[in-house]
């Protein structure tokens, strides 16, 4: 047993470092085997060189019908096959735990499986005498071995598939993510690129000399720029409005676009801005400081425009000469061209794109009910956490990635506007900057799809190797097979007499030892029966030894209908005969075996329609303790010849001595 535990520890150990040597080779998921391979043979080889330490130093020893080279080469085999299959299982169960933790459980399984099969089925208890074994029993030992061996290698084919299929799905899935986030990589170089024109442009304005001289009452001066703002909105179609809003407020100058091209807004017409957010926060900012808005959609006198148009508002300080701040230049980015490009983009993708802002609102994506949803109080709720939980915190807390869900791999880029700005050394740092989240959602219907075309061959290809397989196995079990039925013959041969088929002197001697020791070790009791045949020699003389062969069985089988299963009926030789009767009970259930045996010896036994008689002579003799086995076969023996004597046809027990041997 201390052996054992030493195995044990010794293979956990072993393949803990195993592992962490495997882990360290940094090898590819797609060379997975390679990972195999070498794990499950630097465990097997460790296995093999305990296992033969522990034989030398006599701590095991092989099962009877193993030899130490067979042993060890067993060994290495099954350590091999049981830590190749925990290895192809590990990677498709979900274990939300540490590396060590899972390489000290694999080390404890693989080391459990090991010592088990050495322990059951390699190794020998030197508590137990093991014998030879029947061969009825290596017959069925040979198809269990086979069965399972061949169950066993087909589960590790599977599982080697299943991994190749996960492998191929993996990859296949990391492919997909890839191209997504280079498409949305160059969506967002978009998106910033046309966000850093627009703030360049707006602190263009912002600078401008018809504005400085507009504010201070320079003759000509809002002629001149407005006709700058013209020209501006000529070359940006883009720009949905460029307005210069003074420091109350109010729309000083504004240039339209519409679908007849530019239009200047006339004075009538000139809205009070006071009291939108984007006014009072980039009126607010220092000189020569850029703001941008969040992404919504543009409102006229309080109600949101129709159709809808997506506005991004640029816009910076206006000061004075003497550096005082006068009101603000703004440009209303229109982003419905943006979300154009993103849809046309959308069709080169696999997947949903989809444009949200910081807070999880849809800006493109789920038109139907959830775009712009942020904008009207009565479905402030509708949120990518409502429709996907889970997902917004991971997207919303990282810059770039992926999400794996239930809902498919949600692939995200983050569009930051601070980013472009920061060429312009503004202070970025002092203001909220909106965030935009590009997204991309592969369904995981989408993945099966592309994978579905290799299911097929594979299933065909194992079918394939599990037919070739099994009637190599079942071939490799009949040739085995016929080599036990051989051995079986050969071993009935060596202990069993060929004309009567009963045991011969030597399986009866061994027998006969064997109950004499178990009679020593349970106190039990045993009878010896010497037969044999009176007058025998008279039938091989007159009829021939093909009579006398025939009496032979005749008298065989008739015995073996009086004595029981428990039994032991062996042919000496020639005309002799001795019966093994364990526990045979009192003395006179063996007077009525033997009577029983004389009469039906004396019912003639027929031979070609001749009636042939033959008697018997019994001697008897009962085991008593400290008496060898020599002394048992004389005593019957002598006593059958004190019947012989008396006339033949007849029983005598063997005189009981009180002497102990």
């Amino acid at each position: 047993m201390l052996a054992r535990v030493f195995l044990f520890a010794v293979l956990v150990a072993a393949e803990v470092l195993a592992m962490s040597f495997v882990q360290s080779l940094h090898i590819s998921k797609s060379y997975f085997w390679l990972e195999i391979f070498i794990d499950a043979g630097s465990v097997a080889t460790v296995a093999v060189l305990i296992t033969r330490y522990l034989l030398r130093k006599g701590k095991l020893r092989p099962r009877s019908h193993l030899r130490p080279e067979s042993m060890l080469l067993q060994t290495g085999l099954f350590a091999f096959g049981a830590e190749t299959l925990l290895m192809l299982i590990f990677p498709l169960i979900i274990v939300s735990t540490s590396d060590l933790l899972i390489m000290i459980l694999d080390g404890v399984l693989f080391a459990t499986m090991t010592v088990m099969i050495i322990h059951y089925y390699l190794a020998a208890d030197s508590t137990v005498t093991h014998h030879e074994p029947s061969p009825k029993a290596q017959k069925f030992a040979l198809r269990g071995f086979l069965l399972v061996s061949y169950l066993f290698c087909l589960s590790l084919f599977l599982l080697f598939l299943i991994n190749i299929t996960q492998q191929q799905k993996h990859t296949h899935t990391s492919q997909l993510i890839d191209q997504e986030q280079q498409q949305l990589y160059l969506i967002r170089e978009n998106l910033t690129h046309k966000v850093y024109n627009t703030a360049l442009d707006t602190l263009m304005l912002a600078r401008q000399v018809n504005l400085q001289n507009l504010l201070i009452n320079e003759p000509g001066a809002l002629s001149e720029l407005t006709a700058d703002y013209l020209n501006l909105s000529k070359i940006k179609p883009s720009y949905e409005q460029i307005r210069f809003i003074d420091r109350q407020g109010i729309e000083t100058l504004r240039i339209n676009q519409d679908y007849q091209g530019q239009l200047v807004v006339s004075d009538d017409k000139l809205q009070d801005k006071s009291d939108r957010y984007y006014f009072t926060d980039s009126f607010k900012l220092n000189p020569d400081e850029i703001y941008i808005s969040p992404m919504d959609l543009n409102i006229e006198r309080g109600r949101i425009e129709l159709p809808f148009k997506p506005i991004v508002r640029t816009a910076a300080p206006v000061t004075d000469p003497q550096g005082v701040k006068q009101g603000i230049v703004i440009i209303n980015l229109n982003a419905s061209e943006l979300i154009k490009q993103l849809k046309l983009s959308a069709t080169t993708s696999i997947g949903e794109m989809m444009l949200l802002n910081e807070d999880g609102y849809w800006i493109s994506g789920r038109e139907k009910d959830a775009a712009w949803a942020f904008m009207y109080p009565q479905y402030k709720d509708r949120t990518m956490d409502k429709f996907y939980p889970g997902v917004w915190e991971t997207i919303s807390s990282n810059e770039k990635g992926f999400v794996e869900s239930p809902y498919g791999y949600f692939i995200f880029e983050t569009v930051e506007t601070s980013q472009p700005i920061e060429a312009l050394n503004s202070s970025v740092s002092k203001q909220p900057w909106p965030v935009w989240k590009l997204v991309t959602l592969v369904r995981p219907e989408i993945i099966e799809t592309d994978l579905s075309d290799a299911s097929p061959p594979l299933g065909i290809f194992f079918l394939i190797v599990t037919l070739i397989t099994g009637i190599g196995t079942l071939m490799y079990y009949r040739v085995q097979y016929k080599n036990i039925k051989a051995q079986q013959k050969i071993h009935h041969l060596a202990h069993h007499d060929p004309l009567t088929g009963l045991c011969n002197r030597r399986l009866f001697t061994q027998v006969l030892e064997l109950e004499r020791a178990r009679v020593k070790r349970n106190k039990g009791s045993l009878a010896l029966m010497y037969l044999d045949l009176d007058s025998f020699k008279s039938i091989n003389d007159d009829h021939g030894h093909g009579a006398g062969d025939y009496v032979l069985q005749q008298f065989s089988q008739r015995l073996k209908l009086i004595l029981r299963e428990s039994d032991t009926l062996a042919r000496l030789g020639g005309d002799e005969f001795a019966a093994i009767l364990p526990a045979p009970g009192e003395k006179s259930h063996l007077k009525v075996i033997a009577v029983r045996i004389i009469e039906t010896i004396q019912q003639p036994i027929i031979y070609n329609g001749i009636p042939l008689n033959v008697g018997i002579s019994i001697g008897i003799a009962i085991h008593f303790k400290g008496q060898p086995l020599e002394s048992l076969l004389h005593e019957a023996d002598q006593a059958m010849y004190k019947a012989k004597s008396d006339g033949g046809n007849s029983y005598c027990f063997a005189e009981i001595s009180t002497e102990e041997y």
